[in-house]
This record gives structure tokens, sequence and C-alpha cells, in this order.
């Protein structure tokens, strides 16, 4: 997860200009890879609902919102709508959560 986060960082902090071709074709290839990490984590949170008892649980819909902030970072590089400085929006990295009563 800290690679994650070191990437994310690194991306939203990328200047505005073009990518370069190869650079745009490995954005791409990452933003269908976040998709399929959202796939999976969906099919992990379905199973993990089966299994109510365990006192720790990890945090899905933190997940979720990492993975959108990931994938908004490499769109907002690569389509940039403006050219003015922005707030970098920083991933939690925290995934487990403790388990309530009414869960």
């Amino acid at each position: 997860m800290k690679g994650i986060a070191l990437f994310t960082t690194m991306a939203l902090a990328c200047t505005a200009h073009a990518a370069p071709t190869s650079e745009q074709a490995n954005l791409a290839l990452l933003t269908r890879q976040l998709n399929q990490m959202e796939s999976t984590l969906q099919r992990a949170e379905a199973e993990a609902s089966l299994a109510p008892d365990t006192r720790f649980r990890f945090d899905y819909p933190q997940a979720f919102d990492d993975l959108r902030t990931i994938r908004y970072g490499i769109h907002d590089y690569l389509a940039p709508s403006r050219t003015q400085p922005r707030n970098v929006t920083a991933l939690s990295g925290l995934y487990r959560r403790e388990a309530r009563a009414d869960e």
C-alpha cells in the first residue's frame, strides 16, 4: 500500500503538461489495472460479508476511495482542466477497522 501512496503522490504532483506517448500508454494501462483491482476488491468485499464473526475487518470503502483518488489523479494529469495549483488529496493507507455489533 505504501507503493500506491507513493505513486499517487508522484502522479498528483506532476506538472500540467501533455504526457509523452509512452507515458500515456503506461498510465492508460495503469487505469485498466485499477479497474481490475476495483473488481477484485468488490469480489473480496462480497466474500468478506459472509464471515461477520471477526473482530477486525478490511475497510473496503476507504480502499475504494483511494482507488478513485488515484484514478482521478491520473485523469487530471492526462487531461488537465486548469493550470493553477491544486490541493493534493492524501491516501489514508489504513484499511483495518474494528467490527461493530450492528454490522
